[in-house]
């Protein structure tokens, strides 16, 4: 009989028997199809083709590495997500009173803000390939809490029913020895955040398939590291004329550098004695490349993620004119395929036994842009009863004005609510059938017209008063 193991720390309940201590050793926890970091690293002979060693935490040293994966996460953690009701026939409205909106929206767990979670999440489903998160449920089978698994300790299995399932490692301390311990969770009970893949259980590690790339941003780095910080360049030569002692070498040099070395002392005139000669060194054509090749990378990183250069503090081919249109770009190409991923896999295991509700993200706040297109958007809208005005004032982050603020409008001769529109049905002449008589006429407001009367009278011309005289 299997000994049966303390669960890992966080597992003190039973969370309705949904999972299982397993014990197992810790030279099973690697194998050919999920190898640790050291079968990896040794298949690789333990670096690139450029002769360095890429691991998550050295891409993280990358700027245009960390930048692309800060840049998508945060952007995702940020966009508030919504739960929703479904309206009939069609239509939605938010679910405040569900409990699923909280969760999602506040508070996920008690350590952890729905910001911190998501671009967690987000962040691990970037360089991983995949996002982990438990969904602990309450004795009814309703999720209660989300808690983060590191992707190095998850495994995916499918069992002897072919049922995925996934392996939670850790240790503990049991009987005085360290002991592996695996806790097997169900797939309705794990919130998976994966990337592109190719069986549809793994997403594919952008730090595996670009660790070539990787390797050379890093030995371009580790190059300019060495380069400044040895001093090996030399940036001029003083000459002499003839042959100088071991002293006075040392004293001609501690002088020079003296007087005119440091950021403070540019510009000084220099004085140059017993025929010396001073010449300038530029820096050599292999070294200039050195700076060719760090611009490429950083491109090169931003391609492996999708992500428009100006996102990332490279300027170089960005203007005021053509940002927008790359930032819409990078929301429809970049971030709308992750808010997906995000609401079908909330979908399938949050609300799987409610069809009514749903989570979406409110990714409007992105497309927020100065004041003027702004209200020239508003305006738009507004005058074809897409929006409300209190509509409008939720997105500029006011208050609403109250229930009159929850009308809708379309433009008429008036602005008048859609309510109070009434549909003048045609008249029918003498000896005409239904078919001859005309179309009905298009909508006008049931309102007195501001500049008229109910019986369609104009209104009286004014009459100019006359001038005083001077």
């Amino acid at each position: 009989m299997t000994e049966q193991l303390a669960p890992l720390p966080g597992y003190e309940t039973t969370k309705g028997g949904l999972y299982t201590p397993v014990d197992i050793r810790a030279d099973a926890l690697s194998d050919l199809r999920h190898p640790s970091a050291w079968l990896t690293d040794w298949a690789r002979g333990g670096s690139t083709l450029a002769g360095t060693s890429v691991s998550h935490t050295s891409a993280m040293g990358l700027s245009a590495y960390y930048a692309c994966v800060r840049a998508i996460s945060e952007d995702v953690g940020k966009v508030p997500l919504i739960t929703y009701k479904r309206l009939q026939p069609r239509g939605k409205e938010r679910a405040y009173d569900h409990p699923l909106y909280s969760l999602l929206h506040d508070l996920p767990n008690d350590e952890m803000e729905s910001l911190t979670f998501r671009e967690t999440l987000q962040a691990h489903a970037l360089t991983w390939g995949n996002g982990y998160a438990e969904i602990e449920r309450g004795r009814r089978g309703e999720a209660v809490a989300l808690h983060i698994f590191h992707p190095s300790r998850v495994i995916i299995r499918r069992d002897d029913n072919s049922n995925i399932v996934y392996d939670i490692i850790g240790s503990e301390m049991i009987a005085g020895a360290q002991r592996a311990v695996m806790v097997r969770l169900r797939s309705e009970n794990v919130l998976h955040i994966r990337g592109l893949g190719s069986e549809g259980l793994y997403g594919y590690s952008v730090l595996n398939m670009a660790r070539e790339s990787l390797g050379l941003s890093l030995a371009a780095q580790q190059f300019g590291a060495s380069f400044f910080g040895n001093g090996a360049h030399l940036g001029a030569i003083l000459e002499h004329p003839g042959i100088v002692s071991d002293t006075a070498l040392a004293h001609i040099r501690e002088s020079f550098k003296e007087i005119y070395g440091g950021p403070t002392k540019a510009g000084t005139p220099g004085i140059l004695e017993e025929g010396m000669k001073y010449t300038r060194i530029g820096l050599p054509p292999n070294d200039a490349q050195f700076l060719e090749t760090r611009t490429h990378q950083v491109r090169d990183v931003a391609r492996w993620f999708r992500m428009p250069l100006h996102k990332i503090q490279d300027m170089a081919d960005a203007s005021y004119n053509n940002i927008e249109h790359q930032s819409l770009d990078y929301l429809s190409d970049t971030l709308m395929p992750w808010f997906v991923r995000w609401e079908q896999q909330i979908k399938r295991k949050l609300f799987r036994n409610d069809p009514e509700h749903f989570a979406e993200h409110l990714y409007t706040a992105l497309l927020r842009t100065d004041a003027k297109s702004r209200s020239s958007y508003y305006r738009t809208m507004f005058g074809l009863a897409v929006i409300s005005p209190n509509e409008i004032r939720e997105m500029e982050n006011t208050n609403p004005i109250g229930p009159e603020g929850d009308q809708y409008f379309i433009m008429a001769n008036n602005l008048v609510p859609i309510n109070q529109m009434v549909v003048r049905q045609p008249q029918q002449l003498p000896g005409q059938s239904p078919a001859q008589a005309p179309s009905q006429q298009p909508l006008v407001p049931a309102i007195p017209e501001r500049n008229g009367n109910r019986n369609g009278q104009k209104p009286p011309i004014p009459v100019p008063e006359e001038e005083e005289e001077n």
